[in-house]
């Protein structure tokens, strides 16, 4: 009986331990006061948006394949419609299409920001146009939105920014600490001639940023199940990059006496065993992210969430169901191209398949590679990173205790109605992935409300933006850059 009540003891403090850590992470973060907002000419910058949509400055494959005709075109745009920031700020132009510009601070002993959009944009499937309420380098404003292709990806963002300094310019606003604003021009293609000669200019010149903002994470809505209500999701790591290419070799011959398996047999069993065999899921990664949203999360999943070193592998189950969860847990593979065969009556002598990844924080390229590699198991394919597309590692994670982090979280819930705010790892590349070198505090936050309907026209169909959601954006821009611009971090 003593054994009884002592299990039973030992069961009830075990409970209350772990509804103290639930009741704990149901908590919101303290409301903030209201800021008195900027007026912002709706229409003005909706024109403004339009006119850069209609300049196709579309992204081509290959290292120095980049028609700089339009991105001229947009520099030549800059000069006409942002006077002040085009002849007061210091501008470099970086391999004949990239921007640079500064804003000297008062402050030297302060290390810069920086703020980064690019110029290029996707282009759009042919096929898909019938399916196109507008025309996509329209520009057209309508139905309360700016419609077209970058509204969102990320010409929004770019007019943003050039409308935020040009109105804190005519405010006469100087600031303590520098301010560069950085456009590249091939994000859409790696951004090695872009972003990454940006940065290697300015490592030439001895800069070392204290903080950037780049694209990344929005306000979204609708994306975690149970949760109705906004909040703003803000990438503090990117996941990698790996493209492998998967090869089979066969001896060809007449179809009419083929082997057991043909050189696509092959390479379809390592397609089938990889998608049967997904890496294993790393829920530390994504936990921060639930916790900080927890709040507004159902009892019942809050306590799974605020005790998750015991609900660990009921929790990530759930949230593989997700498609879009599912790729925040693990490092994910896609097959995105096979090549094989010549004629339907020929065996193939060789096929090969292309596996995109986004590796998670915490896995390497090598690991990766030893993984595929054991789940095949088949020395018949041979397993290799793609000589085209290569890879790079996952991102360094930004520490989230800090005072930019801190005042990012800030302004975003001043801005944006006490919206919460949420740190995560962001699963797609991004152009500030290149300036980890000069930059511990690297942030991935484009400040738009979206729906998923929204954000499904981002690379795709009817890509477009709220035109009152462009103009928080403008007024976000302005106070981000008043406060890390005076900041003393």
């Amino acid at each position: 009986m003593a054994i009884v009540f002592i299990v039973v003891g030992v069961l009830l403090v075990l409970i209350a331990f772990m509804l103290i850590r639930t009741a704990q992470l149901g908590q919101a973060s303290e409301p903030v006061s209201k800021i008195e907002m900027p007026l912002v000419d709706t229409k003005e910058i909706s024109q403004h948006l339009s006119e850069m949509i209609q300049i196709q400055s579309i992204s081509k494959e290959g290292i120095g394949n980049a028609d700089p005709k339009p991105f001229l075109e947009i520099h030549a745009w800059m000069e006409k419609t942002y006077p002040l920031l085009t002849n007061r700020l210091e501008k470099t132009t970086i391999n004949t299409c990239s921007l640079l510009f500064r804003l000297p601070g008062s402050d030297t002993s302060l290390a810069p920001v920086l703020f980064n959009a690019h110029m290029d944009v996707v282009p759009v499937d042919d096929s898909t146009l019938p399916e196109w309420k507008v025309e996509p380098f329209s520009g057209a404003i309508r139905e309360g939105y700016v419609w077209g292709r970058g509204a969102i990806d990320m010409k929004g963002q770019a007019v943003g920014l050039l409308e935020s300094m040009e109105a804190l310019l005519r405010e006469g606003y100087a600031p303590k600490r520098t301010i560069y604003l950085a456009f590249g021009h091939d994000e859409e293609v790696m951004g090695f001639e872009g972003s990454k000669k940006i940065v290697e200019h300015l490592k030439a010149q001895g800069v070392q940023l204290s903080a950037m903002l780049d694209e990344g994470g929005f306000i979204a809505t609708d994306v975690l199940p149970g949760v109705s209500e906004p909040f703003a999701m803000v990438g503090i790591s990117e996941k990698g990059y790996l493209t492998l290419k998967l090869q089979a070799f066969a001896t060809p011959g007449h179809s009419s006496q083929p082997p057991r398996q043909t050189a696509i047999g092959v390479i379809a069993r390592a397609i089938a065993l990889l998608d049967d065999h997904p890496m294993p899921a790393h829920l530390e990664y994504f936990l921060p992210t639930l916790m900080s949203l927890a709040h507004l999360l159902p009892f019942g999943q809050r306590f799974v969430i605020a005790n998750a070193w015991l609900f660990k592998g009921a929790l990530i189950n759930s949230l593989s169901r997700s498609q879009q969860l599912n790729a925040s847990l693990r490092t994910t593979h896609a097959v995105t191209i096979i090549n094989g065969g010549i004629k339907d009556n020929v065996l193939p002598a060789s096929v090969t398949a292309k596996v995109n990844l986004r590796t998670l924080p915490g896995e390497s390229i090598e690991s990766v590679i030893a993984y595929v590699t054991k789940v095949i198991k088949d020395p018949r394919v041979k397993v290799s990173i793609d000589e085209e597309n290569g890879g790079w590692e996952s991102s360094a994670i930004s520490p989230v205790d800090t005072p930019a982090y801190r005042s990012l979280d800030l302004v975003t819930r001043q801005v944006f109605d006490n919206v919460p705010v949420a740190p995560f790892v962001f699963l797609a590349a991004t152009d500030s992935r290149h300036y980890q070198s000069i930059c511990g505090n690297i942030f991935k936050f484009s400040p738009v409300l979206l729906s998923l309907g929204e954000l499904q026209g981002m690379h795709g169909i009817n890509e477009r933006i709220l035109q009152k959601s462009f103009t928080k954006m403008v007024v976000f821009y302005m106070r981000i850059m008043r406060v890390w611009g005076d900041a003393e971090f």
